[in-house]
């Protein structure tokens, strides 16, 4: 297996990571220069990127994608890893795909079980009547990882 660099993303690299998302067909908001973006680099091309964006008063867990031929690798733990440590002790949101769930939880979230935030039920409102499959999940302070569920290679490899 290539070296993967796994790294907060510069500045200089966000029209790349907006092109990467675009070539894997990601339909969402564009990268914004506020956007908390973590990717992962095999030489100087992005194959996983993973991101948190403040909208509408809440955060958000959005963007992850990997480039198919470096799935199952563990690259995307490791983004989420970043991710998780920059979100903290904070309330988060996120809408995977149904079969990412357990995925998710390594980094506390959680089904949303109560009611939503108006912009996070509208949105899973939204993607659902389109056929997505996705769930809301949720991460709050109480639900946060000691990290004692991430495996220890993933923790070893967090910057």
């Amino acid at each position: 297996m290539t070296d993967i660099d796994v790294a907060v993303a510069e500045k200089n690299e966000l029209p790349a990571a907006q092109r990467f998302y675009e070539s894997r067909g990601y339909g969402g908001a564009a990268v914004v220069p506020s956007d908390f973006v973590v990717r992962a680099k095999e030489r100087d091309r992005i194959v996983c990127v993973g991101r948190l964006c403040q909208e509408h008063g809440l955060l958000w867990l959005r963007g992850m994608q990997v480039d198919p031929q470096f799935q199952r690798q563990g690259i995307g733990a490791r983004i989420l890893g970043r991710l998780d440590q920059e979100i903290g002790n904070r309330w988060c949101c996120c809408l995977p795909y149904d079969h990412l769930v357990n995925f998710y939880r390594q980094a506390g979230f959680e089904p949303a079980t109560e009611s939503l935030p108006m912009a996070l039920g509208e949105r899973l409102d939204s993607y659902l009547s389109r056929g997505l499959k996705v769930v809301a999940m949720v991460r709050t302070v109480e639900s946060r990882p000691n990290n004692s569920c991430m495996d220890s290679s993933v923790k070893q490899s967090l910057p």
